[in-house]
């Protein structure tokens, strides 16, 4: 949690912004992007976390439909300890597959209860969740995104991960045409969730899920299909978004949507 902040404003002027003094300007650091100044130092409160249980669970393909019901049903009772990321992905041999993400940051043995369910859904062909020091769980999507790849995403909230929503994702991520490509479903629910719409420039807190299209491939030349199948789903998925967005994934989109990720903000 951010507490102030050393800036170095656009007229070359060195302040300090926090809930006392350049309110406004703190006010907009929190969420609003690199808008606002150069951030040359912050102070912050951290939380102690050495250990976590974190990791990777798997199913194939097939099983896509059955397990993003399965987290949808999951994840609103579950506490503020665990993160859990869905999505379809290819495992490194490239089969097609579903899986769930983890961090739980909280006691150890709380944590193998509360995900336990969650495991013993289905029959997963790959369960790498485990406890892992901090840094490295920080790490894991490194792999998943190698250096030298092209990339073209999109995002949008959604109003609530229906049936229709899950099975336009899985149609659409089906015909995805790279191994390096991966469709996320993040819940935003929890104590992101408690936080006033009003009190950082970040509005999107009362949006239950992002579905992030993290399109990545090799050749250059194969560009043009892989944009195009991003815009397709990202197209098709306008039906049912509440029109928010997260400024880490937008690109080349109309100032309408750059706006709109800042909600009235």
């Amino acid at each position: 949690m951010s507490l102030s902040c050393e800036v170095v404003t656009a007229e070359g002027e060195l302040v300090t912004a926090n809930a006392n003094r350049n309110v406004d300007l703190f006010w907009g650091l929190r969420g609003g992007g690199g808008n606002f100044g150069i951030v040359t130092s912050f102070l912050y409160r951290t939380h102690p976390v050495s250990t976590v249980l974190g990791g990777v669970i798997a199913y194939a393909r097939e099983q896509a439909a059955a397990m993003l019901r399965y987290y949808r049903n999951f994840m609103p009772a579950a506490p503020d300890e665990l993160t859990a990321y869905a999505g379809l992905m290819s495992m490194p041999d490239g089969t097609p597959a579903v899986g769930v993400m983890v961090c739980y940051c909280g006691d150890l043995t709380e944590g193998e209860r509360v995900l336990k369910p969650l495991r013993a859904f289905g029959l997963p062909i790959y369960d790498a969740i485990r406890p892992v020091p901090f840094p490295i769980m920080q790490k894991l999507v490194d792999e998943m995104s190698p250096d030298g790849t092209h990339n073209y995403w999109r995002s949008t909230f959604i109003r609530g991960l229906s049936d229709q929503v899950i099975n336009l994702i899985i149609e659409h991520g089906n015909r995805m045409e790279s191994r390096l490509s991966r469709i996320v479903i993040q819940f935003f629910g929890g104590a992101a969730g408690r936080v006033g719409s009003e009190e950082t420039a970040f509005a999107q807190r009362q949006a239950e899920y992002n579905v992030g299209i993290e399109t990545q491939w090799t050749d250059a030349a194969e560009s043009e299909k892989h944009i195009r199948w991003t815009r397709a789903l990202s197209d098709a998925l306008k039906p049912y978004s509440s029109n928010g967005y997260l400024v880490n994934f937008l690109g080349d989109e109309a100032q309408e949507l750059v706006r709109a990720a800042f909600g009235n903000n």
